[in-house]
């Protein structure tokens, strides 16, 4: 029996055999981070507003981690990714931003810190 294996940064999923060679890193983009069980889903029931919470959370804290875990922004935004298949709602604040900007007629959107400093989303 194989093992279908989830890589949570290039989202590639790798059949293994569970008696074979042990997988030392993604076969797709040499990921060393821990697989998924690509087969182990789960189905939640929640308000938009509480999904949008959580990965907007997510994502605001992948990226204050990224000087130390370079790659928690492409996991997270890859998770939101798949997430995004489901709803048309903005699960970040980049996405946010986004749909604002496609509005017809919004223009530029200029976002702006706490501190008065202009982001880069």
């Amino acid at each position: 029996m194989t093992a279908r294996l989830l890589c949570l940064h290039c989202r590639n999923v790798t059949e293994v055999d569970p008696d074979g060679e042990p997988l030392r890193c993604c076969p797709g983009c040499q990921s060393t981070g821990v697989p998924a069980d690509a087969d182990d889903t789960v189905t939640l029931t929640l308000t938009t507003h509480e999904l949008r919470v959580l990965t907007i959370w997510a994502s605001n804290w992948a990226e204050a981690i990224k000087h130390d875990s370079p790659d928690a922004p492409t996991v997270i935004y890859g998770i939101l990714d798949e997430a995004g298949r489901t709803t048309s709602a903005a699960l970040s604040m980049r996405q946010e931003i986004a749909d604002l900007r496609a509005m017809p007629g919004v223009g530029e959107v200029t976002v702006y810190r706490s501190d008065g400093t202009v982001t880069d989303l």
